[in-house]
C-alpha cells in the first residue's frame, strides 16, 4: 500500500469517527432528520456544481443509477438518519463502537450472499468482535432509552453494510467520483424530506456551536470523507480499505471524550479492545472480501 493511500485511510478514519460526536452536538439544536435534509441539500448541490465545473458529466447506465439511488437511500437516509436519531438517546461513543464493526458485518454478509470463504482466524475475529460489542451493551441494558438507541444503531449498521456491498458494484471512475458523491447525497435529501416534514418541527436553536458543527459535517463527513472512501475503494479495493475501520473505535471514543467529555467504564475499555482485536483478526485473515472488479485479492476471508 502506498504512503498516500495509508495517510488518506487514516484521515478517513478520523473524519468518519468525528461524525458521531459532531452529530451529538448538532441534534441539541435541531431535529435529526431536518439537519440531514439541510446537510444533503447544500452538500449535494455543492458537490454536483463543483463536479460540473470540473467537467464531470451525469452520464450513467441504468445499473449505475439504481446503485447510486440504493446507496443514497441506505447510506444517507437510513444509516445516517438512524444514527442521528440514535444519538438523541445514547452517547456518541456507543454509536461509534456499534458502527465500527462494519467490516465484521460486511465479511459475514459477503459469506452469506457471495459465498466468500471464512477461515478459522476470520471466524475467531468475527466472534470476538461481536462479543466485544455485547460486553459494552450488557452493562447499558439497564436504561430503556439506551436500548432503543442501540437498536437504532444496529439497524443503521445493517443499512451501511448493504450500502458497502452495493458500492462495490458501482462503476467508479476517478473522473466521475465527485458527481456520484453529490448525486447520492441528493437522493438522501429527497428521501428524508417527507419524514422530516411530517414527523419533526423545523425549529433551529441558532448558536455558534450549531453553525460550526453543521458546516463541519456538511464539508468533511459530507463531502471529503465519501470522496476518500470512493477513491480508496477504487484504488486499493474493499479489502484493504476496510482495514482502516479497526481505527474507528479508538478515534471515536477519544474524540467523544475530547469533544463531549463522555466517560467510559472498565467494561467499555475491555469491549473496545476486544472489538478492535476482532477487527484486526478479520482483516489479517482476509485474502479477499466482497468479490468485485476492484478487489485484486478476492478469494476468502
Amino acid at each position: 500500500m502506498q504512503i498516500k493511500h495509508l495517510l488518506l485511510g487514516v484521515v478517513f478514519a478520523i473524519i468518519w469517527s468525528s461524525a458521531f460526536p459532531s452529530a451529538k452536538v448538532a441534534v441539541q439544536y435541531a431535529p435529526p432528520f431536518f439537519i440531514l435534509f439541510l446537510r444533503f441539500f447544500f452538500s449535494g448541490l455543492l458537490a454536483v456544481a463543483i463536479a460540473k465545473a470540473l467537467g464531470q458529466e451525469i452520464s450513467f447506465n441504468k445499473k449505475d443509477w439504481l446503485s447510486i439511488i440504493a446507496f443514497g437511500v441506505l447510506q444517507n437516509s437510513i444509516y445516517l438518519g438512524l444514527i442521528f436519531l440514535a444519538v438523541t438517546k445514547i452517547e456518541a461513543n456507543v454509536s461509534v463502537i456499534v458502527a465500527s464493526i462494519l467490516p465484521l458485518t460486511v465479511a459475514l454478509f459477503s459469506w452469506f450472499f457471495f459465498s466468500s470463504k471464512i477461515s478459522i482466524l476470520g471466524v475467531v475475529g468475527l466472534l470476538l468482535g461481536f462479543s466485544g460489542v455485547l460486553v459494552i451493551m450488557y452493562q447499558r441494558a439497564q436504561s430503556g432509552s439506551e436500548l432503543i438507541g442501540i437498536f437504532l444503531c444496529f439497524i443503521a449498521l445493517l443499512a451501511t453494510t448493504f450500502a458497502t456491498l452495493i458500492l462495490s458494484k458501482i462503476n467508479l471512475k476517478k473522473e466521475n467520483v465527485l458527481m456520484i458523491v453529490g448525486l447520492q447525497m441528493i437522493v438522501g435529501c429527497i428521501t428524508l424530506l417527507p419524514f422530516s416534514y411530517f414527523f419533526e418541527d423545523w425549529i433551529i436553536k441558532w448558536h455558534i456551536n450549531f453553525v460550526l458543527t453543521f458546516t463541519y459535517i456538511s464539508l468533511f463527513p459530507g463531502i471529503i470523507a465519501p470522496l476518500i472512501w470512493f477513491y480508496l475503494q477504487k484504488e486499493i479495493g474493499t479489502v484493504r480499505f476496510s482495514s482502516f475501520h479497526f481505527l474507528n473505535p479508538i478515534f471515536g471514543v477519544f474524540l467523544s471524550f475530547l469533544l463531549l467529555s463522555e466517560k467510559l467504564s472498565f467494561f467499555d475499555f475491555i469491549g473496545i479492545f476486544v472489538v478492535t482485536f476482532g477487527l484486526y483478526l478479520v482483516q489479517i485473515a482476509k485474502s479477499g472480501s466482497v468479490p468485485n472488479h476492484n478487489d485484486k485479492n478476492s478469494s476468502k476471508i
